[in-house]
């Protein structure tokens, strides 16, 4: 994977590591190596100055803005600049998607940072005289292991991914190494570790309480957001692609970038003839704009699991991003930027608000089988403003971001306006009661951008010009469920119809079976564990045998003791 890896050691550290990298700067005891892609050449940089060694490894979406308003033209001196005068705070002023670093020669104090919504991997570990930074877990787990430290399965972090698909806080599932958070950055010192946030979106205050008042600054923010994406494009000269499906996000994104001069190339993936493609076939014609439509029918692609688990470090199961995976397989990027989505819209403007009164912290899950094995102390939830930001962090941050790291995977980054920090921040300011069921969604849409309504809405099936179609919904969704399941149609139930598919190819059933049976015995130092695993692939659902094929695939590519 792409980015940093820093490795400290007082010890002598195996030369080879410092060898297979593109780049490597050394210092005293620290060695700094980097792996880069070569899209977006000006937004990063890894160099030696007098005083420091410093990268920043992404894509700045405010940069040129920056660098007008310090009247700085060199990215890294201004970066310094920004950092002498105000310390870590600096960070909070870029807009992107990148994780990079500081070090100080004199003090030899590293300070090493993440953005504010985490789509960048960054993992730590110290042990014994060493502390090691990378975009992997499995480079972290290959370090301890060559300094004679073992790698162990974490089992509370296990029993999270079996429920919610994910972590929660700075788990994995290497008890001994831990990822860097949203808005959270490292300080290194004197064999000191200490982790800190330099951004917290708990502070977000609610100060919007009128419909009014919350459209008109939501729109605000979301077209600010979509300038300064669709501008990075051209401010490299690459074609802009978006992926555009049935739901509202990807709708808002694409229609509304049009209407402010921005075509792209659009892209959908779903299985054949359900309403993702026809809705966004539909919209792109309309629109006048290339519409590339790919395929899932057999599902085949979820048969691959070693390269999503490599991809996501076991952060989340395995196939949540592995049909978006396979789309981009498909398509050639060579000549586009950055990959546009609507990515999150839904979440942060309601769907991470209970609709009873009763809230809902762990409301989200895929599997309720452990759910009582879940060890979330009530400390944690108390610590957060609410049950959105809480969910912010856990849903989006630790399961939605498998989609950034995916992208990034194919050597570009996923983008949404919706994850730009000042829509993020406009949103959980708004009062939770205009969100119920997505309410201040559909008044946006509806008062400034109607044209947006005219198209059905698949998850609801009516077009999103009437609040009360969002409720009805649930009945009518039930009964059409029903009714394809009756009548043998179970290829329309959904863009990726995971039973249908189950029951329909069997090679995939026969790769599920195949990767159990040859891995379940590293469960048996376990014995608790490995009956709950045996018991939830025997009678589980299609995404419960995935948990299960996840967490196996990550116990065995890094060799943890269970």
């Amino acid at each position: 994977m792409y980015g940093f890896y820093i490795y400290f050691s007082h010890l002598p550290l195996n030369s080879e590591i410092s060898e297979r990298y593109d780049y490597t700067i050394t210092f005293g005891n620290y060695f700094f190596n980097y792996i880069k892609f070569n899209k977006f050449e000006n937004d990063r940089f890894f160099l030696e100055t007098e005083n420091y060694i410093l990268g920043l490894d992404g894509v700045i979406l405010n940069l040129q803005d920056l660098k007008k308003q310090y009247a700085i033209s060199s990215f890294p001196k201004l970066i310094v600049s920004l950092f002498e005068k105000e310390n870590t705070n600096f960070i909070s002023k870029l807009k992107g998607e990148f994780s990079g670093f500081i070090f100080e020669k004199k003090s030899q104090q590293l300070y090493f940072y993440n953005n504010k919504t985490a789509t960048k991997q960054v993992f730590y570990s110290q042990f014994k005289e060493s502390f090691v930074i990378a975009p992997t877990l499995e480079a972290i787990s290959k370090a301890r292991t060559e300094n004679n430290v073992k790698n162990s399965l974490n089992i509370n972090a296990t029993y999270n991914l079996l429920t919610f698909g994910g972590m929660i806080e700075n788990q994995t599932l290497v008890s001994e190494i831990y990822k860097l958070g949203g808005g959270e950055y490292l300080v290194f010192k004197d064999d000191i570790l200490t982790t800190s946030r330099y951004y917290d979106f708990n502070k977000v205050p609610i100060t919007i309480n009128t419909k009014k008042k919350a459209v008109a600054q939501i729109n605000e923010v979301f077209i600010d957001a979509l300038h300064l994406e669709y501008q990075k494009d051209e401010e490299y000269n690459y074609n802009s692609i978006a992926t555009l499906s049935g739901g509202l996000d990807s709708r808002m994104n694409v229609m509304l970038a049009q209407k402010l001069g921005y075509k792209s190339t659009t892209f959908c993936f779903s299985q054949s003839n359900y309403a993702d493609e026809t809705i966004a076939r539909k919209i792109a014609n309309d629109l006048n704009l290339d519409f590339k439509f790919i395929p899932l029918d057999d599902g085949d692609y979820l048969k691959n699991l070693s390269q999503m688990v490599s991809i996501n470090n076991g952060l989340q199961f395995y196939h949540g991003s592995a049909h978006y995976n396979f789309a981009l397989q498909q398509l050639d990027l060579s000549n586009y930027g950055l990959i546009h989505t609507g990515q999150i819209g839904d979440g942060i403007l309601g769907g991470f608000v209970s609709t009873t009164k009763e809230k809902d912290f762990l409301s989200q899950t895929i599997s309720k089988r452990f759910i009582d094995k879940v060890a979330i102390d009530q400390s944690l939830l108390d610590s957060y403003r609410d049950e959105e930001v809480f969910k912010l962090y856990q849903r989006v941050f630790n399961v939605a971001n498998f989609g950034s790291y995916m992208v990034e995977h194919h050597q570009t980054y996923l983008v949404s306006p919706f994850m730009d920090t000042d829509v993020i921040e406009t949103a959980l300011s708004i009062a939770p009661n205009l969100k119920y069921n997505q309410d201040i969604y559909i008044d946006w849409m509806n008062q400034l951008h109607p044209e947006v309504t005219n198209y059905i809405w698949e998850r609801t099936g009516f077009k999103p010009n009437k609040k009360w179609k969002t409720v009805a919904s649930r009945y009518t969704n039930k009964i059409k469920k029903e009714y394809f399941i009756a009548t043998k149609q179970k290829n329309k139930l959904s863009m990726n119809p995971l039973e249908y598919w189950l029951e329909s190819n069997k090679s995939i059933n026969l790769f599920y079976e195949q990767v159990y049976n040859e891995n379940i015995a590293l469960l048996q130092p376990n014995m608790e564990l490995f009956t709950d695993i045996k018991n939830m692939f025997k009678i589980g659902s299609f995404n419960e045998k995935a948990l299960v094929l996840t967490l196996l695939e990550i116990i065995r590519k890094l060799n943890l003791h269970v």
